[in-house]
This record gives C-alpha cells, structure tokens and sequence, in this order.
C-alpha cells in the first residue's frame, strides 16, 4: 500500500517533519480500488472522509473558491452502484477532484482570482472536466489560484504550517490534497506551479511533456509553457487521473500520454541520473542544500550513477545553455499573454494586480524579431536535451529552492523550476526531504514522450526507505 504521502514521507535529511492536525490520513485512493470492486469499501464512503476532512480543515486552510456536496454525494452513489455492478468506467471511477479555478466548469462558477470574472459561469467544461465526468470521477469542488494563475497570491494556508505559503499558483489543488480532502486534483504550470506547491506541501507533483492533456477551456497564459497536470497524494493516483485525460480529451496534433491506463504503476530503478546543477541552485539555503546532497548519497549507495555537469561535456552545456532561461522563460511569457491580457489592464485597470501590470508594460517593449529569437532559442534548448536522451534515466534537482516561506506574498523562487517548463519536459516532485520541519521536494525531469518511464522512476523513489 502506498503512504499517503501528504501525511507522512520518508527522509534522509535531519529533523523531520511537524506534527499538524491539518494533514491527511486516509489511504490514497488507488490503494482502494480492490475495497470498491469487493464491496468491503464504496466511492461514497471514501467522499464522507473528504467531505469530513473539508468541513475541519477548510476554515483554516481554504484552499476551495467553491464546492458542492451535494452533486459529489450524488456522483459518488452512482459510481459506488458501478463497482457493486462490477462495471466501473475506469480506474478513477468514484474518485472527487479539486479544479483549479482557472479550468472551466459549466456546474461551478470558474472567477481565476480575478474581479473581472466574479460570478462567472462558462457554458461548457473544460475538456480535462469532460474526461473525468467521462470516467466516473467528478468535481468536488474549485480550488483557489493566484490571479489568473500569475499574479496576487489567494488566501491558502500550508498545512503542514498555516503561517507558510502552499505555493502558487496551484495552491489550492496543493493545499487540499495534503489536508486529505481529495486525493487528486489539476493543478497548471506555466513556470513553476505544479512542481513547487507540490514540493512545499509534501504531495506529488505531475507535470507531464508539453501539450499531453488537452487545455482546452483553460485560461491561457502562454502557448509555449502552458501545461496541465495533476498534483495528487502518490504518484499512481497522479498518473491515473493524467493518463485517464489523456486518453479521452487528448490535445489536438498530439499524441499524448503513453502507458497504461490501469493498475499500479511499476516502480522503475533508474540507472544513470544527470545531477542538473545549475546556477539556480545559488538559492538553496545551507540545509536545504545538505538535504539534497544526503539524497544523492543516499541514491549512491543505492547503486544508481550520478553524473555531475563537469564530468559530461553534453551535460555541462546544457546547463550552461539554461543559465539566463528564468530570465528568458518571463520575456516569452510576458509576450505571449498580451492576448488577452492586455485588453483586461486597457479596460478594466483596477481591477487587474500589479504583477500583470508589469508583464504587459515588459510585453509592450519586446519586438516581434526578438520574441521570434526566443523562440529559435527554446528550441536549441530542447535539441540539447535531447542529445542527452541516450544517456541518462532522467535529471535530478531540487524541486524547489528550500521549503516553504513564512507568510503569503512570495510564493517561492521559480528558478529550479522553469527548466523543465521551458523544455516541455516530463517533471514529478516527490516528497523526500524536509528542511526546517517542512516538506521539501525531490525532482526529477524526464525527456518529452518518455513520462510513463518518468512515473516509474518517481514511484520507485516514494517507495524507497
């Protein structure tokens, strides 16, 4: 059975983590597909532990905009006559979901964190929304963003510690899974925020290749970083609900997640792993630091190589070549929101954060010529990637610059985790380290196509002592 991983996780480094009454403890959902099939459990039964979880968590929490019981204990009935049938609809048949509130839902308003969209109730879902209903899973409810997924932060809480950030921007989804009021939920990346809140919350983070779920009804930010994913409390529920997506609400021109649809994910040894040290590492502080080194030792002894950048030329290019890429990753960002961002700061300027305000007045100063060398550079990026497929299992790095921050305006450094956005590239953050009685994230970034070999490696390292 897998731990739930919001509750508690495995540690090399020193200390361990705080005690808090806020995190989950119930099973991860995967762990209970035998009970419904058997009878022993039902999908209701397990929503009455979320729906518990919510109504003592949530006051202090708050990482909804919005939920609706009443429709889950409806879906939840259904699917649980499914499994009594012996006919469930797939392998998240009964399982509750937190959208982000970024993600159209027809049932639920979808307001981003923003006034422009208060009360705002789109006439369709959100094709990842579509695929879940598709498979017996369902809405529990809209989990809180920052502004449109970029800008002023929401008003969750950490539950590991409610005086510290969960993260942006998927901090709801983040935040919930941890506290055990849904197992699995979407969470967006267009820098760093999948892999950071699941980092800064102790869950798991999946950010699949660019362009494998469909983000069709999504709030646009970027056409060359948006991804959707899943932020979940162990990786098979993760790859689940992502390959699950996948599969019926596929991205159009794009082939999309391979791997199985059902069953346990195969833990998967890697061999050889490329420490990808890059000049991000610059924000570690010396105990977040020490924890990821006792990690590579740990890894060491385990019988795995790891290659650092001065001992493999290729390598060491790549992250040469990824030196100034936050940098590079905000102008492309900041250019491709002009639509539609910069008809919501002309016409409603009060009603839009300063952060965005700035990304536009960034946007207004870029040339087409310099935007269209961004764009020849991410792609050289990708290519040297690439060059590296042969060789190595997959990159290691923190999946943040140290554990959560105290307080809510800043949400933590987005530097170790632009990489793999700008890349396109498969990203999982595990929870294996603490600093300062926080979580803190071990990330490893696969190669585009290749995520279910990614998955395997991931749940080998949950599994690990």
């Amino acid at each position: 059975m897998q731990a739930k991983l919001g509750a508690v996780h495995p540690t090399t480094g020193k200390g361990a983590l705080m005690a808090s009454p806020l995190l989950a403890t119930q099973p991860a959902f995967s762990d209970l597909a035998k009970d419904f099939r058997d009878g022993s459990r039902s999908p209701r039964d397990y929503l009455e532990l979320c729906i518990e979880a919510i109504e003592n968590r949530e006051g202090l929490v708050k990482a909804f905009t919005y939920y609706d019981f009443e429709q889950a204990r409806e879906r939840a009935d259904a699917s649980s006559r499914r499994y009594a049938e012996g006919r469930p609809l797939s392998p998240i048949d009964g399982m509750p979901v937190g959208i982000k509130d970024i993600i159209d839902t027809r049932d639920m308003p979808t307001e981003m964190n923003s006034s422009i969209f208060i009360g705002h109730r789109p006439l369709t879902d959100a094709a990842c929304v579509r695929a879940i209903n598709e498979g017996g899973a369902f809405a529990i409810g809209k989990t809180v963003t920052t502004e449109f997924a970029i800008g002023r932060s929401g008003p969750t809480t950490n539950p590991h510690n409610p005086e510290h950030t969960p993260g942006g921007s998927s901090s709801g989804t983040a935040a919930g899974v941890a506290a055990g009021m849904f197992p699995a939920g979407f969470g967006t990346q267009t820098q760093g925020s999948i892999i950071r809140p699941a980092s800064f919350c102790g869950v798991v983070g999946f950010k699949p290749t660019l362009n494998s779920l469909s983000l069709n009804g999504v709030h646009p930010l970027s056409k060359s970083h948006d991804h959707l994913g899943v932020i979940a409390d162990s990786v098979d529920d993760a790859w689940w609900l992502a390959r699950w997506v996948s599969e019926y609400a596929p991205e159009q021109c794009h082939p999309g997640l391979s791997g199985p649809l059902q069953g346990p994910v195969a833990p998967g040894k890697p061999a050889n792993l490329a420490v990808l040290r890059t000049n991000g590492f610059e924000d570690l502080d010396a105990t977040s630091l020490s924890a990821f080194e006792q990690q590579l030792d740990a890894l060491r002894l385990d019988g795995i190589t790891l290659v650092e950048p001065e001992n493999d030329p290729l390598l060491q290019a790549l992250v040469d070549a990824l030196h100034d890429a936050p940098e590079r990753s905000l102008e492309l960002l900041a250019y491709e929101m002009r639509w539609p961002f910069q008809d919501y700061v002309e016409k409603h300027p009060n009603m839009v954060g300063e952060r965005i305000h700035g990304l536009m007045e960034s946007a207004s100063r870029m040339t087409r010529a310099q935007y269209r060398q961004l764009l020849i550079d991410q792609y050289q990026l990708k290519e040297r990637l690439q060059a590296l497929a042969g060789d190595y299992d997959a990159f290691i790095l923190p999946a943040a610059s140290g554990p959560a921050p105290h307080g809510f305006e800043f949400t933590g450094s987005r530097r170790l985790l632009v990489y793999s956005t700008l890349l396109g590239a498969p990203a999982f953050s595990v929870p294996r380290m603490t600093a300062a009685g926080m979580p803190f994230g071990l990330q490893l970034v696969g190669f585009p196509g290749q995520d279910y070999h990614l998955a395997r490696q991931a749940r080998w390292m949950t599994q690990r002592n």
